[in-house]
């Protein structure tokens, strides 16, 4: 495998670098400029064919974005709109919504539903075929930036079997109740009581909607475990510079050698989660159950590098490692 990143990759990681450093410069984080910053650079459009008006951008193009994005802490809601709903929207065909969506409409893919846990391809909200459109009932808890002004993309049971539905913001019969995430950002509760939607709101083919969603799924799994990673080397970087400056008995502490293996254990770490991530990235076009393997196995490798790397940075920086005005406790939330 080659692992040598091509000119257009180079010249994007620049770019990206670049816009991340200019958002994290300004004095408070604004959510809908960091999008509008995402539209203008292309971010948006990145990983959608060119015959729908995208960038005809890959796995390994995403993966340099989210990874810009971890070293940001960014809050746009990129994970949510591009990696999960859009993508679901190209998979599906639906190449109106997916249009707006690259224009600038934010969406989101409502999935997990109350006592569900985490089984969405038996979701019990449900869709029923009207004379004129569809009614949908139900529920789905804990959706990422999701909010009033966010077309939903919902999962729900037809008889056909499992179904896709866009629902606009403001529609009656819909409630959302908005709570906070330990990460800062906000994810929603939606309520559906008989929202009616017009007949063309069904999107995809139910014979093939689980499958599309699984796969959408999968590399927003990938995209999250990139974004992991690149907080887990910002983190890094942070704690060693740290331990350079900390002094206590009349030397810096990154001199003692106990802790200078600690890093290094923590680089080793990041390494072999970058390398299953890298693997789990190769892995998107191979069938179904063996993507599935490998993404599943990049996420719990990666979610075990960052518990371990996040509570080694707050261990080497002490009590400030968990003050509010230090980034290092916000990479470890």
């Amino acid at each position: 495998m080659n692992f040598d990143a091509s000119e257009e990759q180079v010249l994007l990681a620049d770019m990206v670098a670049r816009l991340f450093a200019d958002h994290a410069a300004r004095a408070t984080r604004d959510a809908a400029a960091d999008w509008r910053d995402y539209l203008a650079q292309g971010l948006v459009a990145l990983p959608f064919p060119q015959a729908t008006g995208g960038l005809g951008g890959g796995y390994e193009e995403l993966m340099i974005v989210m990874e810009g994005m971890g070293r940001d802490l960014a809050i746009a809601p990129y994970l949510q709109s591009v990696l999960l709903a859009g993508r679901t929207l190209a998979l599906a065909g639906a190449t109106a919504a997916l249009g707006k969506l690259m224009e600038g409409e934010r969406h989101t893919l409502a999935l997990f539903e109350p006592q569900q846990r985490y089984r969405w391809d038996t979701p019990g909200t449900r869709a029923v075929l009207t004379g004129d459109g569809w009614s949908i009932t139900g529920a789905k808890i804990a959706v990422l930036d999701c909010d009033g002004e966010t077309v939903l993309l919902c999962p729900a049971q037809t008889d056909q079997g499992l179904g896709l539905f866009l629902i606009p913001p403001g529609m009656p019969g819909l409630s959302l109740t908005m709570h906070p995430t330990p990460d800062g950002r906000h994810a929603a509760n939606v309520t559906l009581d008989r929202v009616r939607v017009p007949a063309d709101a069904a999107i995809g083919d139910p014979t093939t909607d689980r499958a599309i969603i699984a796969e959408s799924l999968d590399g927003a799994i990938l995209g999250t475990c990139a974004e992991m990673v690149g907080a887990m080397e910002q983190l890094l970087a942070l704690t060693v510079d740290y331990l350079n400056i900390r002094e206590q008995f009349g030397a810096a502490i990154g001199t003692f050698q106990a802790l200078q293996h600690r890093a290094a254990d923590m680089l080793i770490a990041i390494e072999r989660a970058r390398s299953i991530m890298i693997y789990a990235a190769s892995m998107m076009e191979a069938p179904a159950e063996e993507r599935g393997v490998a993404v599943a196995a990049a996420k719990a490798l990666v979610n075990r590098s960052a518990r371990f790397v996040g509570q080694q940075a707050i261990q080497l920086h002490g009590g400030i490692g968990l003050a509010s005005d230090y980034p290092a406790g916000r990479y470890f939330q």
